[in-house]
């Protein structure tokens, strides 16, 4: 993955697709999910990802929740690698981020789930990309900025926290949390202070 400067607004399109569709590979097997997926593996560029989506043909419901339900193997919530930290202070921080940028996904889990941070990382591509559209730089960087800071800070302590889990996952799971990582590694470097602003409360955006 290139630094977010040098994307252009195709290839921030592109980036958004792909983590959108390892957000929704992260969800619980629904009826109506596996064509989800379908759908959009055919518009993605990243071959790894249409594979993992491949893969996930054979995922079921049963498999997910022994997983990652509330009795199971892996937790995929970011409270569960927080240490010491408070709890309720990472949800808001959290909520903070998302009300800055209007995140608000249909989602049935908690806003500290890897599959609703993975989404909100492909949300701030995408508004990136229509910041570079209009011609609005400032707008820009503060998304690309925000998602920088939100991958160190937060998807990055979720996705290596899961995958350090000595368990045995679904091929196609195993392979996003490598995807995730990955990103997280490209994408995720500490921002330039003097570009985002924030308030006490949390981060800003448009």
């Amino acid at each position: 993955m290139k630094d977010g400067g040098e994307l252009n607004s195709r290839e921030l399109l592109a980036s958004a697709a792909s983590w959108r569709l390892a957000s929704l590979l992260l969800e619980r097997p629904r009826p109506e999910w596996k064509s989800e997926i379908a759908g959009l593996a055919a518009e993605v560029s990243d071959p790894r990802l249409a594979r993992y989506a491949a893969d996930a043909e054979c995922a079921t419901e049963e498999d997910y929740h022994r997983l990652f339900g509330p009795a199971g193997a892996v937790s995929p919530r970011e409270v569960s690698y927080c240490g010491f930290e408070d709890p309720g202070r990472l949800i808001a921080e959290l909520s903070a981020f998302y009300h800055a940028f209007s995140f608000s996904p249909r989602r049935e889990e908690s806003i500290d789930h890897v599959s609703v941070q993975a989404g909100f990382v492909g949300y701030l591509f995408l508004k990136e990309a229509y910041a570079r559209m209009r011609n609005d730089a400032a707008a820009a960087a503060i998304a690309k900025e925000a998602r920088e800071r939100f991958l160190s800070e937060h998807l990055a302590r979720s996705a290596r926290g899961m995958r350090a889990r000595p368990v045995e996952m679904p091929a196609y799971l195993q392979s996003v949390l490598s995807w995730l990582n990955d990103g997280i590694e490209a994408d995720g470097r500490p921002p330039d202070a003097s570009v985002i602003a924030h308030e006490p409360t949390g981060p800003i955006g448009r």
